[in-house]
């Protein structure tokens, strides 16, 4: 696979390049870095633009939606009802469960998604949420989230899910809304986002990167109410992109008998109703059902085009198509070259899995987003364009985002950079690239099983202050899709 890449590697080192270490350089104003940085990410972005009028893009996304309430962790809970050590749970029941469960990952600073089966608990944690000071309230769920980003770029929206009226109001008049029956009253799903600071303190443990521990107790979300109303405004709206997401809700979540089944079948029914002139995405998110997963690489991932995730999703994803198991936490900076391996890894797996279920599509891009680097994977003459511009705008994305600001503020920014990166972890170091601010994003060719394909890397310059933690994922990875689909 490395033989045909590494020959390449020749012409890409006279390119400057970007290297992300797993340690925090410090930042000060001296790092005249930053400046550039950004100089050269808003030069893409303002000669990449999206197109306009009857060229206009056109994303359909399902599925589901839900009320967020924010507040800050460590006001919520008590460490000093901790009892025992930090220890993962798939489904939370109980208070005790609760605590080690969110310390288990905070001390990672990592991200984590729960199902509380407990709806008393639930409820009076909802309760107390809203009388701590700084608690807010938001429209949550991926497909919205990233049905606002997609909106917000210049793209026509369709969005699949069953809300209340006033969740609608948080939406954008010109998104259009299906799989909402406004003729009966409903209550909204809500999740409570548990959010923390980077250094932030709970006990003994420090959170090492800013991020949050979500809990929700869905209702409608983990059955894809709005699917089938989806299904029947598609063909009429004749989408350039489909996008897959929100089926995490389905995790853990108590289905009688076959039904979940039953709806990944008919989501599978819907991406392959598409013509394939239609490009189909999948967001991952934080899974723990074994059972899921393994359903997901058989219904899911071998009929769609483009896959998203960020870090920990990266690694549990590679774990489950490799090995069959869940990784439940991975490393929140993990080296670029480690990232490519997998991206690479999953790449082939997918492919293979694309031959066996003999589907029509073959997996022709992948997006990952960490904290550090944007690195989007597209296959050479494939549908997908502008993969440079693409990983661009999503690092500026990444920052506006957390940074609540559309300024990219560089007094609040900081870079996790060293001098070089290797792009990957098997050959010794011999394919190292170099950095150079004045062109931050490494681009290059390589082969992967006889496949040649592009890979992009782009620096984030990080937000120091975080001020949005949930949702940045989805923003980041809409950002990411915007300019590739022409």
């Amino acid at each position: 696979m490395m033989a045909t890449a590494l020959a390449k590697f020749g012409s890409v080192l006279s390119f400057c390049v970007l290297f992300y270490a797993v340690y925090f350089r410090d930042n000060d104003k001296s790092d005249t870095r930053l400046s550039q940085v950004k100089d050269h990410l808003l030069f893409l972005e303002n000669i990449n633009i999206v197109a306009i009028g009857n060229q206009q893009p056109k994303v359909a996304i399902g599925y589901g939606a839900c009320r967020d309430i924010f507040v800050n962790a460590t006001s919520l809970l008590n460490f000093n009802e901790l009892n025992g050590n930090p220890e993962h749970f798939n489904e939370i029941s109980n208070k005790e469960e609760l605590l080690k469960s969110f310390v288990y990952f905070f001390k990672h600073g990592a991200a984590a998604e729960r199902f509380m089966s407990n709806s008393q608990l639930y409820d009076e944690l909802i309760q107390n949420a809203l009388k701590l000071e700084g608690t807010r309230w938001a429209i949550g769920g991926n497909a919205p989230l990233m049905a606002k980003r997609f909106f917000i770029e210049g793209w026509k929206v369709l969005f699949a899910g069953k809300i209340s009226e006033k969740l609608e109001s948080y939406i954008p008049h010109d998104i259009q809304v299906v799989g909402n029956d406004k003729y009966k009253a409903h209550n909204d799903d809500i999740h409570l986002i548990l959010e923390y600071k980077a250094d932030e303190k709970f006990g003994v443990y420090t959170a090492p990167r800013a991020n949050r521990y979500i809990i929700h107790n869905d209702e409608n979300n983990p059955l894809l109410s709005s699917l089938e109303e989806f299904g029947e405004n598609l063909p009429k709206f004749n989408p350039n992109l489909l996008v897959i997401s929100g089926l995490q809700m389905m995790d853990n979540y108590p289905f009688k008998k076959d039904l979940r089944a039953e709806r990944l079948n008919l989501v599978k029914e819907q991406i392959l109703s598409q013509p394939l002139t239609t490009l189909t995405h999948f967001e991952m998110a934080s899974y723990v059902d074994l059972d899921l997963l393994l359903q997901l690489t058989t219904k899911v991932l071998p009929y769609v085009d483009s896959v998203g995730m960020n870090e920990q999703e990266l690694t549990n994803l590679c774990s489950v198509l490799e090995h069959g198991e869940v990784s439940v936490v991975a490393d929140s900076n993990p080296r670029v070259a480690t990232a490519l391996d997998q991206m690479r890894q999953i790449f082939q797996l997918v492919r293979h899995k694309n031959n066996v279920h003999e589907s029509n599509r073959k997996l022709t891009r992948i997006h990952v987003h960490t904290l550090a680097y944007q690195a989007i994977l597209t296959v050479k003459d494939s549908k997908w364009t502008r993969t440079e511009a693409a990983a661009a705008k999503a690092s500026l994305t990444a920052h506006r985002y957390v940074c609540n600001n559309r300024n990219i503020l560089l007094d609040k920014s900081k870079l996790l950079l060293d001098d070089s990166f290797s792009t990957t972890t098997l050959n010794d170091n011999n394919s190292r690239v170099f950095f150079d601010p004045f062109k931050p994003i490494a681009c290059w060719d390589e082969k992967i099983k006889g496949e040649h394909v592009e890979i992009c890397v782009a620096p984030v310059l990080i937000c120091t202050e975080a001020q949005l933690t949930a949702g940045a994922g989805d923003n980041i990875s809409a950002a990411g899709l915007v300019l590739q689909v022409e």
